[in-house]
């Protein structure tokens, strides 16, 4: 009696484990690692590698009937002539028990693969490098994820694939991905989270990986200036120029916090041109004499009136860069204003001949012209700015107003119509040549440039 239960105990107990053993694979099929984001795609590729281990096993089975078929010619050669070996040699495809022989020369045929297998890496290793600078993106991803499952603590690796996202423009995932790791990336990391953000027009996310980083290194610059950004973003001009600013105290040469302040200065109406000179005067100082700093101290002295600095800067900038027209026609305009006529008009003479497609160069000159009542010069430089440039409402107002003076009233009305699209503060100059119509009691354009003028509204 106690051997039957014995018996069907020992039976419930195989029951049990066959059942838990057939369910296992489920089970690890539902376990998660922290590298979850990707789970679904992980475990495809998972499953996909299970299915070649279940190919060996007809291989073994394969394996076992040759033995067997040799076998079986053996048992039928064996009554052959045996006092010939030759022939029995010939007639056993390969009996490898009378074939010690040719196994011998064999061996050596082995050992000779050896620097056959030497030169396999080589081949390997040139695939395998084509096959990196052939890799597309996509192949790119899915190679780090797997190897991010393989090694689910590798920041490094966890950095890459974030880059990748980030070149595909697929910033939700770059951040997702950053975020679930951010105690194992580094401060490459940590940056491409916080550029990542301000993609994705997130200040207040850009600054909670910002203070991640600046707490592992207050003197990150770069960090300071990508705050500065998410300050601006949030429309915050105060906690924006100081982070600006500390960035630029941290790395006087680090030019993007320079660009941050001088686009804020910019901004302002009017302009601070009283900052903006300090801070380009700073550029040249710590980061050198660019063309394009030279440039705009050269732009800035000009409209600020300071023109034997401007003279200097412009002759400065021309001599580093002189294919850009804006030095020639800032230098005109201040010599103009320091009262050498002649040589400002030789000087802005010379930038709208070398430089037909500025705008700039054929407004200022057409200026200068006008101003010296020499309208239908001007009127022609007026519109090749307007050629140089077909949305530039000031050379549309100059060919108005210089075409008016000649009264060319049909081109004048296109022109006034044009600077008044482009910009609507010209409606006062478009009434006000309304007005001389009127007093002139010129009947065949006042109708005309009345009704364009009162569309013309701001």
């Amino acid at each position: 009696m106690m051997t039957g239960l014995n018996f069907n105990r020992s039976l419930f107990i195989l029951f049990l484990a066959f059942v838990s053993y057939s369910y296992t694979p489920q089970a690890l099929g539902q376990s998660k690692d922290e590298f979850s984001l990707f789970e679904k795609e992980l475990d495809a590729n998972s499953s996909a590698e299970v299915k070649p281990s279940s190919a060996p096993k007809p291989t073994e089975k394969k394996s076992s009937p040759p033995a067997k078929a040799v076998s079986a010619p053996a048992a039928k050669t064996t009554p052959a002539p045996s006092p010939t070996p030759a022939p029995s040699a010939k007639t056993t495809p390969s009996p490898t028990k009378e074939s010690p022989a040719p196994a011998s020369p064999a061996a050596p045929a082995q050992t000779t693969p050896a620097p056959v297998d030497a030169k396999v890496p080589e081949t390997v290793a040139a695939t395998v490098s084509t096959t990196s600078a052939e890799e597309t993106s996509d192949q790119k991803i899915e190679r780090l994820k797997k190897e991010i499952r393989s090694g689910p603590k590798n920041g490094a690796l966890i950095v890459q694939l974030a880059e990748e996202f980030y070149k595909k423009e697929d910033y939700e995932k770059a951040t997702l991905l950053l975020w679930k790791h951010v105690d194992k990336i580094d401060r490459k990391g940590l940056v491409l989270l916080a550029k990542a953000h301000e993609k994705r027009k997130e200040p207040n996310e850009m600054l909670r990986a910002l203070n991640v980083l600046i707490g592992k290194d207050e003197k990150d610059f770069e960090a300071y200036s990508l705050m500065g950004n998410a300050y601006v973003m949030s429309r915050k001009t105060k906690d924006a120029m100081e982070s600006y600013k500390k960035a630029t105290e941290l790395n006087p040469q680090y030019e993007p916090a320079y660009d941050g302040l001088i686009d804020l200065y910019e901004k302002r109406e009017p302009p601070n041109l009283y900052e903006l000179r300090i801070l380009y005067q700073d550029m040249v100082q710590n980061i050198g004499p660019r063309p394009q700093y030279l440039r705009k101290l050269c732009e800035i002295n000009t409209m600020d009136a300071t023109y034997e600095p401007a003279v200097h800067a412009c002759n400065e900038a021309i001599r580093k860069d002189p294919k850009v027209a804006d030095g020639y026609v800032y230098l005109g305009i201040s010599q103009k204003a320091l009262g050498e006529d002649d040589v400002a008009l030789k000087t802005l003479k010379k930038a709208s001949k070398d430089f037909p497609k500025s705008e700039l160069a054929q407004y200022q000159y057409g200026k200068l012209l006008e101003d010296q009542k020499n309208y239908v010069d001007a009127m022609k430089q007026y519109k090749a700015g307007t050629e140089a440039d077909p949305q530039a409402a000031r050379s549309w107002l100059g060919l108005a107003t210089s075409s008016f003076e000649i009264r060319k009233f049909d081109l004048a009305l296109i022109a006034f119509k044009n600077a008044c699209k482009y910009d609507k503060k010209n409606a006062v100059a478009f009434r006000k040549a309304t007005t001389i119509l009127r007093n002139q009691k010129n009947s065949q354009w006042i109708g005309k440039f009345e009704d364009a003028s009162e569309t013309c509204t701001f």
